[in-house]
């Protein structure tokens, strides 16, 4: 490990003691190579302080210090969509990831970010990603409940791996509509004028139905005579994301799902 004070000393308007009294003793640990990156590959855009460039935005302004933690974790991994903002991702590991952010956070004078001792998958860099993925871009937790956040769309996944092996999580994140589970079938309405409403259905009876609304937060109810057609649709609600993420994406999403 590079050391802290002599690293720290490289930095042009920076005390050594301003920098490690920002720092937790767990952050510190990782502040000196978070300042190493930063250095190597974000000073040319962003500046030596986090002040700016041309190329890169300030990182010290109002905005960047108004960045939640996973946010920011996000940003530097996988860029901003529309800027020269580049995606680390495939490049820097978790840690190395959170070490630049620790970096940066320090720079705003703001706490560094902490991975709490009892997460369970504290030490698995490739889950810490798949969770950050599921959570942030691929936007999983919109429809899946995971602890006490997420969507209703879809099946709640805490112990889900108790529940599927590592193959069934795999063809299940995979191949969403080889095996639907049951309570989350699709039907297919449509309407006398024509308009088709589809969803996740509950409550069928022979007169009426239930259809959830796309947010989850409603169900509809439909009467069948009230109808045009009411159908089975054989393919899950839930978009093959998977297929669009990169090799190491999918194998970090999959790890993350593999820890519930």
């Amino acid at each position: 490990m590079i050391n802290l004070k002599n690293s720290v000393n490289k930095v042009a308007g920076f005390g050594v003691a301003a920098l490690i009294s920002m720092a937790s003793t767990t952050v510190q640990a990782g502040l000196s190579e978070g300042l190493v990156l930063y250095q190597s590959f974000c000073a040319v855009c962003h500046g030596a302080e986090g002040e700016g460039q041309a190329m890169g935005k300030s990182l010290v302004d109002d905005g960047a210090k108004s960045l939640e933690p996973m946010d920011l974790l996000a940003v530097i991994r996988e860029g901003r969509s529309g800027t020269g903002m580049a995606a680390w991702g495939d490049s820097f590991s978790a840690e190395e990831i959170l070490d630049t952010a620790n970096y940066i956070r320090a720079m705003q004078g703001k706490l560094g970010i902490i991975i709490e001792p009892d997460d369970p998958i504290a030490d698995d860099p490739i889950a810490l990603a798949g969770r950050d993925l599921f959570n942030g871009s691929a936007n999983c937790i919109s429809c899946h409940t995971v602890g006490d956040k997420g969507g209703q769309v879809g099946p709640i996944l805490d112990g889900l791996s108790d529940r599927l092996d590592a193959q069934g999580i795999l063809q299940a994140v995979s191949s969403p509509s080889a095996s639907i589970i049951e309570g989350f079938g699709v039907k297919v309405i449509e309407l006398t004028d024509g308009t088709i409403v589809s969803g996740r259905a509950r409550n069928e009876t022979a007169n009426t139905v239930q259809i959830q609304s796309a947010d989850g937060k409603r169900w509809h109810t439909y009467f069948k005579d009230r109808v045009k057609s009411v159908s089975d649709r054989d393919t899950s609600l839930m978009p093959n994301i998977y297929a669009g993420l990169s090799s190491a994406q999918q194998q970090q999403i999959v790890a993350f799902l593999n820890s519930l």
